[in-house]
């Protein structure tokens, strides 16, 4: 399950770039529309977009201070990204 959605990401190249001091999270590469779920590392879900975009920003004001967990759900697979917030 993980290997395949790994080698169809990797041609993909979803990036994600954050600035935990202006709160916000950008994320590139995505073809298409893809679904986008903020968890800590105990899975309980604090942000659920379901449509984001190739360059979309996703505001991240609402979470408290800590580290989580992005995951990226798209045609071409599931990513994961650590993302910490300060």
């Amino acid at each position: 399950m993980e290997i395949s959605n790994l080698q169809a990401t990797q041609q993909t190249k979803i990036c994600m770039y954050t600035d935990s001091t202006a709160n916000y999270c950008q994320i590139t590469g995505i073809m298409g529309a893809a679904k986008v779920i903020i968890s800590n590392i105990y899975c309980k879900v604090f942000l659920t977009r379901e449509k984001v975009e190739n360059d979309d920003i996703i505001s991240l004001e609402s979470l408290p201070k800590g580290v989580y967990i992005l995951k990226i759900i798209s045609e071409s697979g599931t990513v994961r990204r650590k993302l910490e917030k300060k």
